[in-house]
């Protein structure tokens, strides 16, 4: 009841002052258990910057040679993915605590590469740190974007944070130095479409030594389904039966602008009558994790094009960088 009483002593006294505002639904955004109020506070944060920026007008998707970057307006409206934005801002939290352990005496560099129009991943966190301790370098490929961002950072008086704004394609991109802790989210489920997969292989490598790249890990499982059973509320039930990993992208693989193809094989006398599905699990940072379903960017991947017509006794799948990242895979 006193907690209550507290915050809604809190509500009314921020109420006007973008800082305050913000600093109220970072901490619920970090620390509330409750899925209503989760949703409540990405609701709540969306609608700040919103209001203070105005850039659910631009519409405009960039096509590069990586893959699509998403407007700024459909890239603001991912904070509304409010497990998405809750672990993610939960994980970075975590490693910038971890990173002045393992840096101690020394500010924290982070680099948020596509950081859209809101920095929606660091923004918040500027609440819970000192810029004496931690400064961000935000990049993004949308001019609009980064305008945004950096209005947001004066109207909250949080501008002693920011390094620089870089415009800048993340795939290509060469920092002057090596950040302590570098931060992209730039994917959809099964890594298709967006460039995730090559800004990593960019980025992972300019890491400091000892630095923490989030997300940790992003691994892509293939499995066969039973469409009739999939959306049973009972998970033993719905008929899977796993294939293996075809991906696991993470900072301390050492790949050469390509990742590797794997075949997988296909057990004899298995049910025709299943589909084919790409599965998404995220690891934010150490246990903060995002599976499959809980998020849109973890929401399993239906191959409807599969067949069993001329089928093989294995599947090989290669993952594509380039201007239409994602999964190719033929039978063998």
């Amino acid at each position: 009841m006193s907690e209550d009483i507290g915050l809604a002593a809190f509500s009314e006294f921020s109420a006007g002052n973008p800082y305050l505002q913000l600093k109220q639904i970072t901490e619920e955004l970090l620390l509330a258990k409750n899925e209503e109020r989760l949703k409540e506070a990405a609701i709540r944060l969306h609608a700040l910057f919103s209001n203070v920026t105005g850039v659910t007008t631009d519409s405009q998707d960039t096509l590069l040679p990586s893959g699509k970057a998403i407007s700024p307006k459909d890239a603001a409206t991912c904070v509304l993915d409010h497990a998405r934005t809750s672990k993610f801002l939960r994980g970075v939290y975590a490693a910038l605590i971890e990173a002045q352990k393992r840096f101690p005496d020394e500010t924290i560099e982070i680099l948020y590469a596509g950081c859209g129009p809101f920095a929606t991943l660091v923004t918040p966190l500027a609440t819970q740190f000192s810029a004496r301790d931690d400064q961000f370098t935000l990049l993004d490929i949308h001019c609009h974007s980064l305008q945004s961002v950096e209005r947001i950072f004066q109207i909250c008086e949080l501008t002693d944070y920011v390094r620089d704004y870089v415009q800048a394609d993340a795939a290509s991109y060469v920092h002057h130095d090596r950040p302590h802790v570098i931060l992209t989210e730039t994917m959809q489920r099964s890594l298709e479409k967006e460039p995730q997969a090559a800004i990593t292989l960019n980025l992972a490598p300019q890491l400091r030594q000892g630095g923490i790249f989030i997300p940790e890990q992003i691994t892509v499982d293939a499995c066969l389904f039973d469409p009739s059973k999939e959306f049973l509320p009972d998970e033993a039930r719905r008929g899977r039966l796993s294939l293996g990993r075809i991906l696991e992208l993470a900072p301390e693989h050492s790949y050469a602008n390509y990742l590797p193809v794997v075949v997988l094989d296909i057990p004899k006398d298995v049910d025709q009558s299943l589909g084919l599905m790409l599965r998404t699990t995220i690891r934010v940072f150490e246990s903060i994790v995002l599976d499959e379903y809980e998020t849109g960017i973890t929401h399993p991947l239906i191959l409807h094009d599969f067949s069993w017509n001329g089928c093989g006794t294995q599947l090989e799948f290669a993952y594509s960088i380039g201007s239409e990242p994602g999964f190719k895979y033929r039978w063998v």
